[in-house]
């Protein structure tokens, strides 16, 4: 491919759809007035939005033989894993179903097997029930299901125990130049240290490829393709009281270990850099960084010379280049960059292939207005299974075989994307003037003629996280918006992926500036004519949780009321928390810090809403209970709902997702908030 500092993709990634993601709803000001705006009769129920989809999480075999997905099938209590023949979609799937516990992923791990994993309730380390992920490995028949290097024998019971919390491996590398082997990661049951091994998939032998230790581990994308060997490590160093990561290259001609002080930094300054893999020249790595920028850009870097390239390989003045996708050419042993990820509002990818960027762009044309993302099958990369999807349409499937698309299902067939709000993507100023992105969805069929309607803002979790401008998994737009609620999601300074200066303008200013972001974000679609300035709330869910409960006890608050779900609510607690962690204290935990909720339940002025999960250890459920008891000390306005058996992250179990969606529902009808009549 043409490389230089004429940077090729740099135009293209100005120009792509992401200009056109905008739908144009707050242009032209307000207008005229017309009849006020009237809710849909029936919006999407609980029920819609509660049940397993359909059809999720979709992928292709290596060869392009076969399909994997999880789909919703009546009388099974988990969605099960479904395997087609792209030959002939007709025939009927294979099922694998479980009984015992919730699959919650497949991919192929070869081209005649299948990894999965699966959602399995514990007894943590403190006597609280939460959860871990286990990972399976099966024939595509599902004849022979069995968990790789599980640990057996003698080992004490500590050990055993630590062991059962945890995956007991997981892939770490499969792009080998011979396809028939695959690098597995695991660790060493004494001391936890990284175990590589290499595992032929046609005879089920492994062998030990390298042993890492308690001080370093071995970089995925650091792996000689030829051998298997890894060769590059990276440590977290203590180096005069300051903690620093360090990464090491092995010079293939002496063997020897050296450091390379241009892709080490000192923990605490945050830098991101990270290894995408050799390029072309094995001599140069492919890395991610923003060392030269407010945005991350792709560079070589020349490991002789220990010098990053002049000149970026890809790079946008607007949005992050978030990574690399490589084409691995088995047949000459050469390995390419194929595609570039771009994080807009949404994550786009640009294909540097001719055949592919053809295929890409006449999908999209097929889809306006919509995400498309392929995932194409990585030995012959002749076909692919397509994912279409935005804010107002669920994930719907496609195979794309022979130049043709053949529809394989959605993941809810039964909500009509018409009866959907519409969203958009806008930026606006924070009192300081700082750019805050942020996504807006509006009640469905709603003009700006029609005049102002309920808000509600809905700062995202994390915080070091970000929303993207697609299809809602908990469902919480659309939820609200066929409610006849206007929601926005700010993307409040603090917020990842949207350039260093955003992200790092948050540290210290939970419940301070981070909030000022979100009545900010209110105040902008309250002069825009969007939004009542008398029927607005906020509604968050852990960070975001945070946000709403620092929103109750903030003075002037612009809401009506709160809603937090497994919020957090004190920053004394988060820092005793860090415990023993160091490094953990070093990269976030002096970032956190700011207006402390539980310090002043006292000044609390709206009503709030508090649930959370008994199973959560992310967002420890202590943080809602320690809220309750101080507000009702105080006379204060608060619900609070523990939700058994839930615990932090999606995938939520149906019933989690109905309690949690009718409890929101009851409390904006109430009179306490009156956003939905």
């Amino acid at each position: 491919m043409t490389r230089g500092s004429s940077n090729p993709l740099k135009a293209l990634l100005k120009s792509t759809a992401i200009a056109a993601l905008s739908v144009g709803l707050l242009a032209g000001g307000i207008g005229i007035a017309h009849a006020a705006y009237t809710p849909p009769a029936k919006p999407v129920s609980i029920d819609d939005l509660a049940r397993y989809d359909e059809l999720t999480g979709v992928t292709i075999s290596p060869d392009g033989k076969h399909i994997a997905g999880l789909i919703a099938v009546k009388g099974q209590k988990w969605p099960v894993i479904s395997i087609w023949d792209t030959d002939d979609l007709s025939k009927k799937p294979i099922w694998i179903p479980s009984e015992t516990q919730r699959i919650e992923g497949v991919g192929f791990f070869s081209n005649d097997k299948i990894y999965f994993q699966t959602e399995q309730p514990i007894t943590g380390y403190d006597g609280k029930p939460t959860f871990t992920t286990k990972v399976y490995y099966s024939d595509l028949e599902g004849r022979k299901i069995e968990e790789p290097f599980k640990m057996t024998g003698t080992l004490n019971k500590d050990v055993r125990d630590s062991m059962a919390r945890t995956a007991s491996a997981r892939i770490f590398n499969r792009n080998l130049y011979d396809d028939t082997k695959v690098l597995m990661e695991t660790v060493n049951p004494d001391d936890f240290a990284q175990k590589i091994f290499e595992l032929d998939t046609k005879t089920g032998k492994t062998r030990t490829v390298a042993l890492g230790s308690t001080e370093f581990n071995f970089v995925a994308a650091g792996v000689d393709l030829n051998t298997g060997e890894p060769l590059i490590k990276e440590q977290i160093d203590n180096v005069g009281g300051e903690y620093w990561y360090k990464v090491y290259i092995k010079d293939r001609a002496t063997g020897e270990w050296v450091y390379h002080a241009p892709l080490s930094y000192k923990v605490a300054e945050r830098k991101k850099i990270d290894i995408q893999g050799f390029d072309t020249d094995p001599n140069q790595l492919v890395v991610s960084t923003n060392i030269n920028g407010d945005k991350l850009a792709i560079y070589d870097y020349d490991i002789a010379a220990q010098k990053f390239s002049a000149e970026p390989l890809f790079a946008s003045d607007k949005y992050d280049i978030d990574g690399v996708g490589f084409a691995i050419d088995r047949a000459n042993r050469k390995t390419e960059i194929f595609a570039v990820a771009v994080e807009g509002p949404a994550t786009t990818i640009s294909y540097l292939d001719p055949k592919w960027a053809a295929v890409q762009k006449s999908i999209e044309a097929s889809f306006p207005g919509k995400n498309v993302n392929l995932t194409i099958n990585r030995d012959t990369y002749q076909m692919a299974v397509v994912e279409v999807e935005a804010p107002d349409l669920p994930p719907q499937y496609y195979l794309y075989k022979d130049g043709k698309l053949q529809p394989l299902g959605g993941a809810k067939p039964w909500i009509d994307p018409k009866t959907l709000g519409k969203a958009e993507f806008v930026t606006y100023k924070a009192r300081d003037g700082l750019d805050i992105p942020a996504f807006i969805t509006y009640p469905p069929g709603w003009t700006a003629d029609q005049g102002p309607v309920p808000l509600i803002v809905m700062p995202h979790g994390g915080p070091w996280a970000r929303d993207h401008f697609g299809w809602d998994p908990a469902g919480w737009p659309q939820f609200f918006a066929t409610r006849g609620i206007a929601v926005i999601q700010p993307q409040y300074r603090g917020s990842e992926g949207w350039g260093d200066k955003l992200w790092k303008a948050g540290d210290k200013e939970w419940g301070q500036k981070m909030s000022d972001d979100n009545d900010d974000a209110a105040a902008y679609l309250v002069s825009k004519g969007v939004a009542d300035p008398k029927r607005m709330a906020i509604m968050g869910y852990s960070y975001g949780g945070f946000a709403a409960i620092a929103a109750s006890v903030r003075p002037n608050s612009p809401y009506k009321c709160a809603i937090a779900g497994a919020g957090v609510s004190s920053l004394q607690r988060i820092g005793n928390l860090w415990g023993d962690s160091h490094i953990q204290r070093d990269i976030q935990g002096k970032t956190v810090d700011g207006m402390d909720p539980l310090k002043n339940v006292d000044k609390a002025n709206i009503p709030i809403l508090l649930y959370h999960g008994d199973h959560d250890r992310q967002a420890d459920t202590e943080h809602s209970r320690m809220f309750y008891a101080a507000m009702k000390a105080a006379g204060k306005d608060v619900q609070y709902t523990e939700i058994k058996g839930m615990w932090h992250t999606l995938p939520w179990h149906v019933e989690w997702q109905e309690q949690s969606l009718g409890l929101m529902e009851d409390f904006l009808k109430s009179p306490k908030c009156g956003l939905i009549n």
